[in-house]
């Protein structure tokens, strides 16, 4: 009895040591199933997708504008054309907080006001509000209209740049970002805005329900990118071809209004006293990259549908 005693009090701390060791080599064991698993899921949804692809020309479509956007680098394309859109950002910012706080002066109201009647609110209106306090309004439109000009230069080259590489067109063949070209685009991004902030108070005025409303707002988001992409490289297509990449921005750019008006700025808004005025770029900087992929794959979908009906005759 006193022999099975000691040999077990031998024994114990012998398994003891074993016990880590058995444990490690179970979690590995695990660990390779599930990854096996995970694989061979993988595999199995690749080998279905492929036959789909095969037998339905929709869903050869979409791997067709997924490898397209990949060969291209879509999201790189679309963080140049977000850093290009912030640039742009800063000279229009000057020169709309110089007219807004002559149009208070002028109204005899509070910059508050003026921001508020323009559909100016949320990350930015704080900050509009107190630079248009400033009294040298005058210099800040004075210097920033020539500054907006030549930005809104710089980012209609990025969106010829990007386009060309997405359309796969040639250096010859695209258009050239002239002065006036700018000045045509400059019109018609502050063109859609004044629409856009007068859609939405029309909607806030009107009641119209919310699923009009909503559908009724896509409108001036798919008619300005559709008089967008006529100014940049298409290899020659018409108008109409480049209708289903508009409506991927309308589309697109009325959900993504959704998101940072319920998630990206009220998060923002809440760690502003953590991250001060850093994370009040980086949701302003999110929301930029976001927009400009929606740009990249517009212009995506719109050169791989015409390249199918081209080939197909």
């Amino acid at each position: 009895m006193g022999h099975d005693t000691s040999t077990t009090e031998k024994v114990e701390p012998a398994e003891r040591e074993q016990a880590p060791e058995k444990l490690a080599s179970s979690r590995r064991d695990r660990g390779r199933a599930w990854i096996g698993a995970v694989r061979g899921d993988a595999e199995r949804l690749t080998q279905r997708a492929q036959a789909e692809r095969r037998r339905h020309r929709s869903v050869d479509a979409v791997f067709e504008m997924i490898e397209r956007d990949s060969e291209v680098a879509g999201g790189i394309l679309a963080g140049a054309l977000a850093y290009r859109l912030f640039i742009w950002l800063l000279p229009l910012a000057l020169v709309a907080v110089a007219g807004l706080g002559i149009a208070a002066d002028a109204s005899s109201g509070s910059p508050e006001e003026a921001a508020k009647a323009l559909g100016v609110d949320g990350l930015v209106s704080g900050s509009i509000t107190q630079a248009a306090e400033s009294p040298n309004r005058w210099y800040a439109i004075v210097i920033g209209i020539p500054v907006l000009v030549w930005v809104t230069r710089s980012l209609l080259r990025a969106l010829i740049g990007a386009h060309r590489l997405v359309w796969m067109d040639l250096r010859t063949a695209a258009p050239r970002p002239t002065l006036l070209a700018a000045l045509r685009l400059l019109g018609l991004m502050l063109a859609f805005a004044t629409v856009v902030a007068l859609v939405q108070a029309l909607r806030a005025w009107s009641g119209v329900p919310g699923l009009l409303a909503t559908l009724l707002a896509i409108v001036p988001y798919v008619g300005f990118w559709l008089l967008v992409s006529v100014q940049l490289p298409h290899r020659g297509a018409s108008w109409v071809a480049l209708v289903p990449g508009a409506l991927l921005y309308g589309v697109g750019s009325e959900i993504l209004n959704v998101v940072v008006a319920y998630v990206i700025t009220p998060y923002a808004l809440a760690k502003e006293g953590t991250y001060g005025s850093l994370g009040l770029a980086a949701a302003l900087l999110l929301g930029l990259f976001l927009v400009s992929r929606l740009a990249v794959a517009a212009a995506v979908v719109n050169a791989t549908l015409w390249e199918r009906r081209e080939t197909t005759g």
